[in-house]
């Protein structure tokens, strides 16, 4: 007996009106990668339409690669089956960042061994289609000699990007600071290798980076030519790459107890706001800042104003905007003795302290809350997630909204996208809509990392059902079900005028095992009975089913436990 590769249950035919897009998030979160191996680190940004861009990098292949996805409003994810791959270079590329390339693509940078025992710096910009624009596994940003770490960047505000390291091409032993512009086009624009911002004596490490507003950049890093515990120094570069503050950086603070672990955000009139961890207090550390003006001159009290001194120790400060030249500043913070917790701050722009002293109490749960990640929801406040092990069963992602005057108005101590799903890195943008994309490790399979994702709408719900008029995604796929299955799974396909459709099934190796092309319809229910184009019963494992209409492609993970 032959059986049909898709057994087609409903199929109507309804007339091509305006329809409602269907959102395909769903509690627990929705895959963005769950290929073979691992997925790991993920990095994300805005795409422009209320949805995100989110780069990794991947084992699939055996070895290091960096992909990306991109994911609709709705949770759809827009390109190829588990990403695009962005590099496959045979030797290991890692630690991805990403900027926007401000047309609803992507830049991507990392590290990479191509070239030796040393690692090089490499990038790539895929556009909002999902098409890889540059060369081959991407252009070149620094091949000198010896070690570059570390592709902290920023959008250089025409299509391409800023990318700053620290470096060991001196063959001193120390590190100095590069940096360099690549265009929309993926041509480096300045001197070969990039232009030094800083070459001091000893070592300069850890430099981040953010806009001038001009097409140039702020960098700040920690400093060590004083030869003992750590300064903070900025530079600024314009659109050229010629510095133009003092040479090797202005002091930010240079207090003998050391400073380490900078993190800048652009002030929007030209200059920055640095925060760091400092001892200048005993032992373990407090939170100061300083804002720096489009000049290179410190706007606020000498060696930078308090921002939490609580007892005990803070750690991993970042920030965001709030709307105003000043900055919502968050941490991890020991100060109970015990365990940490998630605390946060509003700085003006004058660099007075506007919440509570020492900061608001974001999430105080039992276990520890680590690691916190920040971006603004437009109104004067921010969403800050974090990593959470109150469970006491592996490490969740939580996330909490401050609005501006400092409360927590979202669940006390904060929401899980996905809980008990043992979570690792996670990364967060703004939906531009007072919610955010936050996207994370998952091991939920208990075999490898796969990468999930979660929208949270600024009033810290789960957008699903119906949400309004269909503007990018004219098609939905809903998650199968049951999932995992043994002998039958359902998938609802919706589209908003009729076409053919091409649904494919795929094992984890890439094979494809079932393929069918249906008639024209806009709503159908397709019945998957876990067998091959002969009719032969697959196996049991996992398998993706790829439906392709009217040039879009949507994917989902099944799963046979026979």
């Amino acid at each position: 007996m032959r059986y049909l590769p898709i057994v087609l249950i409903l199929a109507l035919l309804i007339p091509g009106l305006p329809r409602s897009a269907r959102s395909a998030w769903t509690p627990g979160g929705s895959p963005v990668s769950a290929a073979v191996e691992n997925q790991t680190g993920p990095v994300t940004v805005p795409d422009g339409a209320g949805g995100a861009i989110v780069a990794w990098g991947d084992y699939r292949s055996g070895g290091s690669d960096i992909y990306a996805q991109r994911i609709d409003a709705t949770g759809n994810p827009l390109w190829t089956l588990d990403g695009v791959a962005l590099c496959t270079n045979d030797r290991v590329q890692s630690q991805p960042t990403i900027v926007s390339d401000g047309a609803g693509g992507a830049i991507v940078a990392w590290t990479d061994y191509r070239n030796g025992t040393s690692a090089d710096l490499y990038a790539q910009r895929v556009s909002a289609a999902g098409t890889v624009l540059w060369t081959a596994d991407g252009v070149a940003v620094c091949t000198a000699a010896d070690e570059q770490v570390g592709t902290p960047m920023v959008s250089d505000g025409a299509g391409g990007a800023i990318i700053t390291w620290h470096d060991y091409r001196s063959g001193s032993g120390y590190t100095d600071i590069h940096a360099q512009r690549i265009n929309a086009s993926g041509t480096p624009q300045w001197t070969i290798d990039g232009v030094a911002i800083c070459t001091a004596a000893n070592h300069q490490t850890l430099p981040v980076i953010d806009t001038d507003g001009a097409g140039g950049a702020i960098i700040a890093w920690q400093d060590g030519r004083g030869g003992g515990n750590n300064d903070i120094y900025a530079q600024r570069v314009n659109a050229a790459g010629v510095p133009q503050w003092t040479a090797d950086g202005v002091i930010l603070c240079g207090l003998s107890a050391g400073q380490i672990a900078p993190v800048i955000l652009s002030d929007g009139a030209g200059g920055a706001i640095v925060t760091w961890l400092d001892g200048r207090n005993g032992p373990g550390g407090d939170v100061y800042a300083q804002r720096v003006s489009a000049l290179g001159s410190p706007q606020w009290t000498a060696n930078g104003i308090a921002v939490c001194i609580a007892p005990s120790f803070q750690s991993g400060p970042t920030m965001a905007s709030d709307g105003a030249n000043g900055a919502i500043i968050t941490w991890y913070d020991y100060r109970n003795g015990t365990d940490y917790n998630i605390y946060v701050q509003r700085v003006s722009n004058l660099g007075v302290p506007q919440w509570t002293a020492n900061g608001v109490a974001v999430c105080t749960a039992a276990g520890e809350q680590w690691f916190p990640l920040i971006v603004s929801d437009g109104a004067g406040g921010a969403l800050i997630s974090w990593g959470d092990t109150r469970s006491g069963v592996g490490y969740d992602a939580y996330v909490q909204r401050v609005d501006a005057t400092g409360t927590p108005v979202w669940a006390v101590n904060g929401i899980s996208p996905a809980p008990g799903s043992d979570e690792g890195t996670a990364a967060m943008a703004s939906d531009g809509a007072g919610g955010a994309i936050v996207a994370w490790e998952d091991f939920r399979n208990t075999v490898d990392y796969d990468i999930y994702a979660l929208r949270l709408d600024a009033s810290g719900a789960i957008p699903v059902g119906v949400s309004g008029p269909i503007h990018q995604s004219t098609l939905f796929v809903g998650q199968a079900y049951p999932n995992p299955f043994s002998a039958t799974t359902w998938l609802d396909i919706e589209q908003a005028a009729p076409s053919r459709l091409r649904l494919e099934v795929f094992d984890v190796a890439g094979r494809r095992v079932r393929a069918m092309t249906l008639g024209e319809g806009t709503l159908r229910r397709v019945a998957f009975d876990g067998r091959d184009n002969a009719g032969r019963l697959l196996p049991s494992g996992i398998y993706f089913c790829r439906v392709e209409a009217a040039g879009e492609t949507i994917a989902r993970k099944m799963v046979i436990a026979r």
